[in-house]
């Protein structure tokens, strides 16, 4: 009897609603058909504007466009939503990649609701996705860029300081973090005085677990640039651009190349290679500069060799440097890295190459213009049991010592030692390059000796004793070493 009394009342109740709907939907036709849409639409808004009063919901709206310019609160919030896409709230997920990821984007699909939780609050995002009507009619893809889309994040009004002052800025946050892990790393160089336009994207795999470069120095470099890239407070108190530089230096194939990739890798910083030898002036130089994104890397590789960059103190400086269709001078490469254009731009490392330091100018290598000088230097014990490593997964063997032996007696780069082990590139060859290198060595140690006794006898020495410093197993070691030179009797 009960049961039968509950269902009749739900009975009734359900007739009263739909009785009520059915109400509204006459009146809704009646005022179209009888009164202007402009009545109509005020009364609309005036229903909608009553309801908002007396409701405890705020909606923020984020466009995806600000004008003409993408809005990166937009950005970011679609970013940052793709990580929260297993939520249960959620039913439909879009997936994507483009060349310029490493990883699946996820994002939200049209009309999709998702609720998010911060500081125990909970935040409701809605993608609002409308069509606009398209003059493209010959092209496929014309729908999809005629949408404008619109995130709307609903949440209770009291927690509107908290949603503006942290909420936001979080999402910001970690939108940045995450595309830098996404980021793939672009080589740029300069194409008829400009940035190239195509993108290419640096796939180099050098990292600095794999560079073969003696660990000290590379612990060196790596506690600087984590230093410098920690350090945009400590640029500022001192007043100082935001940048770093970085002098290469040392014979060829000891790994100047291979360690800017290294620094790239570890960074995530976009390269830009700079032959001064496309670059016509200073003006252009200069527009170059401006062009440079922030977080990068400017590289100028064989600084000494690209052009003529006459010393300052020469007397014939003056003279050179109007002549040839390169009109680049010592000042204006000078005023670019350390003057002040330099500061349009930040967190930017500059790194200079070259096999002979001594041809270059003081004050183009002076500190605050290359803040740290890097000698990259002939194979030496750690850098052979790094290149050991890589080419067979080995860390000792019985023919180390041998060879660590010959690598103080003479000298050979990181490059032809590669060389040596990539003729024999297999675990099961391991045996057999070692033994070769050994072989290389001895050859290359008997055939500078050879050289030495056959110095012609219309020849004069002198010596030069020159201070060495190095680490032993345990201390240091302070070594003298003769370096016997000669020249011709007049």
């Amino acid at each position: 009897m009960l049961s039968q009394r509950k269902e009749m009342k739900t009975k009734g109740l359900l007739s009263t609603a739909a009785s009520i709907a059915a109400t509204a939907m006459v009146i809704r036709t009646i005022a179209n058909d009888f009164f202007p849409a402009e009545i109509t639409n005020y009364f609309s808004m005036r229903l909608r504007g009553l309801s908002h009063r007396f409701s405890s919901q705020l909606t923020i709206v984020i466009d995806e466009f600000r004008g003409h310019v993408v809005n990166q609160v937009f950005e970011a919030a679609d970013a940052y939503l793709g990580t929260k896409t297993a939520t249960p709230s959620i039913q439909r997920v879009k997936v994507g990649k483009t060349d310029k990821d490493n990883n699946l984007s996820l994002s939200m699909d049209r009309g999709g609701t998702l609720v998010d939780v911060y500081e125990n609050v909970e935040m409701k995002w809605k993608l609002v996705c409308s069509q606009v009507p398209s003059h493209n009619h010959g092209d496929v893809n014309s729908s999809q860029r005629s949408e404008v889309r619109h995130y709307e994040l609903s949440f209770h009004k009291r927690n509107k300081d908290l949603v503006i002052d942290s909420y936001l800025p979080y999402i910001l946050e970690r939108a940045k973090l995450m595309r830098e892990e996404n980021k793939s790393i672009k080589l740029h160089t300069v194409v008829y005085g400009r940035w190239d336009d195509d993108e290419v994207i640096f796939k180099h795999p050098m990292t600095f677990n794999s560079l073969a470069m003696d660990w000290e120095l590379k612990r060196a470099v790596m506690e600087d640039l984590e230093m410098f890239t920690n350090g945009e407070e400590y640029y500022k108190r001192v007043g100082k651009a935001w940048k770093r530089g970085y002098l290469l230096y040392g014979p060829p194939g000891t790994g100047k190349s291979s360690l800017i990739a290294a620094m790239a890798n570890h960074l995530k910083y976009d390269i830009y290679d700079l032959d001064l030898t496309d670059v016509r002036n200073n003006s252009d130089l200069r527009f170059l500069l401006l062009s440079i994104s922030s977080r990068s890397i400017l590289v100028v590789e064989d600084i000494d060799c690209s052009i003529e960059l006459e010393n300052r103190e020469s007397e014939e400086a003056e003279a050179h440097s109007n002549q040839g269709d390169n009109q680049i001078t010592l000042s204006g490469l000078l005023n670019v890295i350390d003057g002040l254009w330099s500061c349009c731009g930040e967190e930017r490392i500059i790194i200079f190459t070259t096999n002979h330091k001594k041809r270059l100018d003081p004050a183009l290598v002076r500190p605050g213009r290359m803040d740290m000088h890097v000698h990259m230097s002939y194979c030496n014990a750690s850098v052979f049991k790094q290149l050991a490593f890589n080419y067979f997964g080995i860390r000792d063997h019985g023919v180390f010592e041998q060879i660590e032996k010959l690598l103080e007696e003479v000298n050979v780069s990181p490059a032809e030692v590669a060389g040596e082990l990539l003729k024999k590139n297999s675990n099961s060859n391991a045996e057999a390059a070692f033994q070769g290198l050994l072989k290389f060595l001895h050859e290359k140690k008997e055939k500078g000796e050879e050289e030495t006794v056959n110095i012609p006898s219309s020849v004069q020495f002198s010596t030069i004793s020159i201070n060495r410093s190095s680490r032993g197993r345990g201390e240091r070691e302070k070594r003298t070493w003769s370096l016997s030179a000669f020249r011709p009797l007049d």
